[in-house]
Parts: structure tokens; sequence; C-alpha cells
């Protein structure tokens, strides 16, 4: 049965994208859909599912296509460098604006070097972070997840869990779900202070007992907390994905985190000497008027 969307609010309309998504119900696909969606990083599988046809999903078709290239050509040149893919496979359709790519510290300006010779350009050098970019898409070398450069994880927690996985057919270097799960979290609630559809269905598909004791290694319970019962709000209530946490909750709740972590709390040196440069306080601005990321 085709729902339509005609005279829908936008609570109605994530409701009805819920299902598209979640038990592949044919929808009536108009821009209210369409906005939210893309919003939400999830715009190519609601497209997908309605098999809609027109230019828009061609778009989205092709830069995925662009995005696997890349994904495989990086691949290929980090062989024999210890990495891992992150943010990359998930269980819903979507182009990811940029490639992450963990990377140990004592390698990741071996694996830039490689990569500046495939003809990537050096864009960021930051340090936890080098941004080179191709084709207009950007690759992230992260040697720890952080955040206007305070780390609220350490990178060897992840590698260690790294494993073999598949991207639309290429074999890449990535983590085990249960990991992609926690650091879905920590990126939502720690980086970004925004928890998208696309974060909350990799949540609810692949959270596991794992997932759950990997949170309280890292302790992340308050941040898995708040994610599921912001999640079980989105499902049950009128709240409606993209959910942004206010600037200050989200300033106090990574600058806990870091203080509270020893491992973590040598960054904060590298967070206050960005403080004042112009590029910090355009992202300052950004961050206070963006509804996604």
């Amino acid at each position: 049965m085709r729902t339509t969307t005609r005279d829908l609010n936008d609570v109605e309309r994530f409701r009805m994208m819920l299902r598209a998504l979640i038990n592949g119900e044919r929808i009536e696909v108009d821009q209210g859909i369409i906005r939210l969606a893309g919003l939400n990083k999830v715009l190519l599988h609601v497209l997908r599912v309605v098999d809609y046809r027109g230019e828009l999903r061609w778009r989205q078709e092709d830069d995925l296509g662009r995005i696997i290239n890349m994904v495989s050509e990086i691949e290929g040149a980090l062989g024999g460098i210890e990495h891992a893919f992150i943010k990359l496979i998930k269980p819903v359709m979507y182009v990811p604006a940029d490639v992450d790519v963990l990377v140990r510290r004592d390698q990741v300006l071996l694996a830039a070097a490689k990569l500046t010779r495939l003809g990537y350009r050096l864009l960021l050098y930051e340090p936890y972070t080098i941004t080179l970019v191709k084709n207009g898409i950007n690759v992230d070398l992260y040697v720890h997840p952080s955040a206007a450069d305070l780390t609220y994880a350490r990178g060897e927690e992840f590698l260690r869990l790294k494993t073999r996985g598949e991207y639309h057919g290429v074999e890449v270097n990535t983590i085990d779900r249960h990991a992609e799960v926690v650091l879905t979290i920590l990126h939502a609630i720690y980086k970004e202070g925004i928890l998208t559809l696309n974060d909350a269905m990799t949540i609810m598909t692949w959270l596991s007992d794992d997932a759950v004791k990997l949170c309280e290694q890292l302790r992340c319970r308050r941040a898995m907390e708040l994610a599921l019962s912001t999640i079980l709000s989105s499902i049950t209530g009128s709240l409606v994905l993209p959910y942004k946490l206010s600037l200050g909750f989200w300033a106090m709740n990574l600058l806990t985190r870091v203080l509270s972590h020893r491992g973590y709390a040598p960054s904060l040196i590298q967070g206050v000497r960005r403080i004042w440069d112009t590029r910090s306080i355009t992202q300052f601005t950004n961050r206070i008027m963006r509804i996604s990321y």
C-alpha cells in the first residue's frame, strides 16, 4: 500500500520515513520527505525503497559510485599500514559526505604520503587528523577521534577491533559492528552534538551485548543512554530527527569526557590553542546555525 504525503507535517513525514526504512513500506516522496531524508543521511535508502525514478536518484547513485571507487583506491594504497575505515559501512544505504580512515599514529604520515602520490592534495594538518582532498571528496586520516582537537576516544581502542568487511563489493579494513555502534554514539554525542536517523538505524540494528560491554569499558554509558532515549522518543513520540543537543549541553559533555579520562586530557592543550583562531570561530558559528552535519 502506498501512503501519500499531501498536507502532512514533519512529524507525520518522519514517521512515514521510519516505516519506509524499517518495514520497506512504499511511500509517496515529496519535497518534505526529501529534505528530512537528506538531513538524516538516508536519502539514497529512501529513494531506493520507493523506487524513485529521477535525476535526484541518479545523482545519489553517481555520488555513491565515486565514493566506492575512492574507497577501493585508498584501501589499495594503504596496504601494509594499520588502518580501518570508520563511519562507512552502515545498515542503511547512503552517500557519505567524506571518507574517514583510522590510522596508527606512527604510520599516519606514511599513509598521507602514499595518498598524495595518487593525486590527493593536503587540505588540513591537525594534531590528530590529516585531511586530504581529491575530486572534491575529503579524506580524513584520524589518529584519534576528536572534536576541535579534543580527543573523545583513543584510536588504538578501535584499531584493535578492526576486521575485514565489504563495502559495495570492495573488501576493506573496517571495525567490528559492535565497535561501529559505540563509535557512532561517541561521534553523535561528543563530536557533532546531533543524532541523525542514519545514526539511529546503526544503533538500533547493530546494538548488542558486546556494544554495551565496550561502552562500559570506554566509560560512555551515559552517552549511550542519551542516544537510546532520543531514539525511543523519535519512534514513540513527536521528536523528529535529526536531534540537536543544546550548545551548552554538548560543550559540557565533551569537556567532562576529556577531563575525566587520563588518556584524553593531554588534548586540552591543543584545544586551548585553537580557541581564538579564525577557523575555530568559523566552525563555532557554523555549529550554532546548523541543524545537521
